[in-house]
């Protein structure tokens, strides 16, 4: 399960459509859509229930959400501590430099 599959996921159920969640995220619709079918895929549910006018979060999308969100900000959360950690040990080897 990759991160921007995760994304588009998110966004699909913010905005209310997979073109739009694609267009956010530089996609193609096309794009987006194999992505969506993978992730139902990898799961094993499906997240949405799809017409052509719109898509809605089906009951195992709805259940899964705060998951998927929780797991997006648990990445963003280490990938900053580490990356503060990083500047610091950057900085500490600049200063002893001088």
């Amino acid at each position: 399960m990759d991160t921007l599959s995760l994304r588009l996921f998110l966004r699909i159920a913010e905005l209310g459509s997979v073109s739009a969640a694609a267009s956010d995220l530089l996609l193609s619709p096309a794009s987006a859509s194999a992505r969506l079918v993978k992730l139902e895929e990898t799961v094993g549910f499906r997240l949405f229930n799809r017409t052509t006018r719109a898509v809605s979060l089906t009951t195992d999308g709805e259940a899964f959400l705060p998951y998927a969100q929780q797991m997006i900000e648990t990445l963003e959360t280490g990938l900053s501590a580490v990356k503060r950690s990083e500047e610091r040990r950057v900085g500490k080897e600049c200063r002893s430099r001088w």
